[in-house]
């Protein structure tokens, strides 16, 4: 026995009417009247749009609808449509079947003659009910998710459309009344009718997908974004929604016999069910790795902004931060003594220490920043309890205003004061590429040379110089001092 397609009514006129209307709006162009003009094809009415991929007849709109399973975005407005959802909806109704329907929401697809005194983005006119779906536009990047206690079909619908990349244009779905104006002046209010039951919603519960039930039960009308895809929805209609709604389609169609767990071999058991598994473990394990990816973006932002854009408080909060996490034991300088007398960090680790002035420029680094701290370290020895240190960096973030992958690898490049430095300049561009990888002896090593277990020679207090009968030298060293 063959399959028959199962018929549908779309509420659009054929996509071969509408390629002879785009054909006059190009020959016509800014002549033709306001109502070519106005014309827009909707999605649904593509001419790459495989209904038969999917085992579905399109009933476009000047077709019979009696006979068909579903309606696909019908309109409400006579002459486009209308008459033929009602036929469809009377013969689910005769039949005892579920008039299903899919509607999107938003879009080219919203009517701008729709009237509603509900500030709103967009709507859905649910017929002859006095009633309609109002969206409420959301911004960009909500979250949502699948609403619970929801039933076999839904579920599946809710993770397809929860898990799209990129993600569709949401709208908060609300039930509207009608008021109706009268001849007499009178406007009695019609309160909203029907049932609407989220499918997809936000983090608040509010619906961004929804089904509607019309209140004699008959209709059941999936509310959905207008930039969903169309395949996406089709293939859910004839392999999740159809054989659990109306059975009786599947059945006209004589799908029934694959679709009918009564009839299903073993193996067809199984491979459904595990199918169905494998899409709920998806969106399971798709939810937990986006709120690991949030916990982590929220924990390095604040350290990566600060590396590449931050000064003064928040630019050494964040060095310090790299400094801890590479087991550097970080003292604020101002803390420890009180007062803006020295340098920003003293840091140590295997027993050595060193001084860490830390600055940000607008454009290249100035020279004074180097002059800070030489100065520092020269001042050092002379302030009270002041621990013993090997040296001192100067960490910079310079050419803040440019992007980080524009600005130079080196801060410095005039050849005199290159030959004439003495201690470590690192950039925090360096600081951020070794501490994004974890790489933590990079880290150590820009303060305290390659070698972990390195120490370079203390620097001796003068008066600790006088005591021991050597007169204080001035010495030189490079970048990194080794013991010999």
């Amino acid at each position: 026995m063959t399959e028959r397609p199962i018929p549908v009514h779309v509420g659009s006129e054929a996509p071969a009417r509408w390629s002879e209307i785009e054909e006059l709006q190009r020959k016509f162009g800014n002549k033709a009247n306001q109502w070519l003009r106005d014309k827009r094809r909707p999605a649904v009415a593509r001419d790459d749009l495989d209904w038969t991929s999917h085992g579905l007849e399109p009933r476009w709109v000047g077709l019979d609808t009696a006979d068909c399973a579903a309606a696909i975005a019908p309109s409400a407005f006579h002459g486009q449509g209308a008459d033929e959802f009602d036929r469809f909806r009377e013969s689910a109704a005769n039949r005892g079947e579920v008039a299903m329907v899919i509607s999107p929401i938003g879009g080219e697809e919203d009517d701008p003659r729709t009237i509603s005194l509900f500030r709103k983005d967009a709507s859905v006119i649910l017929g002859h009910m006095d009633s309609s779906i109002v969206g409420r536009r959301l911004g960009l990047g909500a979250n949502v998710r699948a609403a619970e206690d929801i039933r076999d079909a839904d579920r599946q619908l809710a993770l397809r459309l929860a898990s799209l990349n990129p993600a569709p244009q949401w709208h908060t779905l609300t039930i509207a009344g009608a008021k109706l104006v009268q001849a007499s002046g009178q406007s009695p209010d019609h309160p909203p009718q029907g049932t609407l039951i989220p499918i997809v919603e936000t983090e608040l519960g509010e619906p961004v997908v929804g089904v509607w039930i019309s209140p004699d039960g008959v209709e059941r009308r999936y509310i959905v974004p207008a930039d969903a895809p169309w395949p996406q929805l089709l293939s859910w209609l004839t392999e999740q929604a159809l054989p659990e709604f109306v059975p009786g389609a599947m059945q006209r169609a004589r799908r029934h016999l694959a679709s009918d767990p009564a009839l299903m071999t073993r193996r067809e058991r199984d491979v459904r069910h595990a199918l169905a598994d494998l899409e709920v473990d998806y969106r399971a394990r798709k939810s937990s790795l986006t709120e690991e990816l949030i916990a982590a973006q929220e924990a390095a932002t604040s350290i990566r902004e600060g590396l590449l854009y931050g000064t003064g408080a928040r630019l050494v909060e964040a060095v310090k931060t790299v400094f801890e996490s590479a087991s550097i034991a970080v003292v604020d300088v101002d803390e420890m003594l009180g007062d803006t007398k020295n340098a920003d960090l003293l840091c140590t680790f295997a027993g050595t220490s060193v001084l860490v002035e830390v600055k940000a420029a607008s454009g290249n680094a100035p020279e004074r920043a180097y002059e800070d701290l030489v100065r520092h370290l020269r001042e050092w020895a002379h302030l009270p309890a002041s621990p013993q240190i090997v040296g001192g960096a100067l960490v910079v973030n310079h050419q803040i205003r440019k992007p980080p992958q524009e600005r130079s690898i080196q801060p410095y490049a005039r050849p005199e004061f290159l030959a004439a430095q003495t201690e470590p300049i690192v950039t925090t561009l360096e600081l951020l590429h070794a501490w994004r990888e974890n790489d933590w002896s990079s880290v150590r090593s820009l303060l305290f040379g390659e070698q972990p277990t390195f120490r370079r020679a203390e620097r001796v207090r003068p008066q600790q110089e006088e005591t021991a009968g050597v007169a204080p030298t001035k010495r030189k060293r490079g970048w990194f001092w080794r013991r010999s």
